[in-house]
């Protein structure tokens, strides 16, 4: 097993030192982003553990799976998987695989890539990896990752491509089966039919096209989510399978719901508290009343200046963002 617990401390340390010394200078803007939304999203709830520290662990989470996106082989297998009957039926029955940005990530076809190779999906169709364009070709320059996809049966598919949706259900129908990132929000076009969902203490806009998608296909949809355990293990969970109904609102909150238990346990390993604000269409505190003496002095962080954007300042205690130009 390798020493998770040393690699994942040594970002810690790095990034409260070098977040101590940028608090006076200004921080990046993704990284004041992600303040930002984890300051909006957990402070109605009372999280016991400081919002700046959560902000602090997700950038060394970050630090340390950017390291080993590097590094494909640094495990070759999980130190615990859950539920691998569940990968088992919807591989063999031919289904969707719904994931999101959270934990390792890249990791998954360790696992799902075992049972393919081991029989589990029908001979002669390949296993579909659905991502954004820009993430596509991205993939394509990681020689090592590319080895290990060729290795396992799958293949990279854009979901911005024109036909991605009768792609996806034709490879359905066939008994095929995909790996989807749920909250990738990416797709063809914009989504007329885009539906609201309850996220943790806010609400939010997410694309229908997937769920439509499934439920016309009646296929097995199975949940799943990648983490870093309390005592430093890797962790893969399978869900059971199910098939979604024909009420798209009602599956699709029924696919978030297990996503909202892991990030309200552990929100420090979701990668994109960064642009979670783009997806944001109700804030919990939208309607609170800003105090009469609420001034820009009460800023606790700050963006670094930027050319034609200028620069935000939050305060933590409140959720509030200014612009300091």
């Amino acid at each position: 097993m390798q020493d998770f617990r040393t690699l994942y401390m040594t970002h810690q340390e790095q990034v409260r030192e070098e977040m101590q010394r940028e608090q006076k200078s200004g921080i990046k803007l993704g990284f004041f982003y992600a303040l930002m939304n984890i300051v909006k999203e957990l402070s109605p709830l009372q999280q016991k553990t400081s919002l700046e520290s959560i902000w602090m662990d997700y950038l060394a989470f970050l630090r340390t799976v950017d390291e080993l996106k590097q590094q494909p082989y640094r495990f070759m297998d999980w130190d615990e998987v859950e539920g691998r009957e569940h990968l088992q039926t919807t591989l063999k029955e031919g289904g969707a695989l719904l994931t999101w940005h959270y934990g390792f990530v890249r990791h998954n076809m360790i696992t799902i890539g075992q049972e393919i190779r081991a029989g589990c999906m029908k001979a002669g169709l390949p296993f579909y990896l659905v991502a954004e364009q820009g993430t596509v070709e991205q993939e394509l320059k990681l020689s090592s990752w590319n080895a290990l996809r060729q290795y396992s049966g799958a293949e990279l598919l854009n979901a911005e491509d024109e036909m991605i949706g009768i792609r996806l259900y034709s490879h359905l129908r066939k008994g095929g089966s995909f790996n989807l990132f749920v909250d990738g929000q990416t797709g063809y076009n914009s989504d007329n039919r885009a539906l609201e969902l309850p996220f943790l203490s806010s609400r939010i806009q997410t694309r229908s096209g997937i769920f439509r998608i499934l439920a016309k296909a009646r296929k097995p949809v199975c949940p799943y989510f990648m983490m870093l355990t309390d005592d430093f293990r890797t962790k893969i969970v399978f869900l059971p399978p199910f098939i979604l109904e024909e009420d798209i609102q009602k599956s699709a909150e029924f696919v978030y719901e297990p996503f909202r238990k892991q990030l309200l346990a552990k929100p420090e390993q979701w990668r994109f508290w960064d642009r979670h604000h783009q997806q944001v269409i109700h804030w919990q505190d939208n309607d609170s009343e800003i105090p009469a003496n609420e001034t820009e002095g009460h800023v606790d962080w700050f963006s670094r200046p930027l050319e034609g954007f200028g620069q935000l300042g939050l305060n933590t205690e409140n959720g509030m963002v200014y612009n300091l130009n």
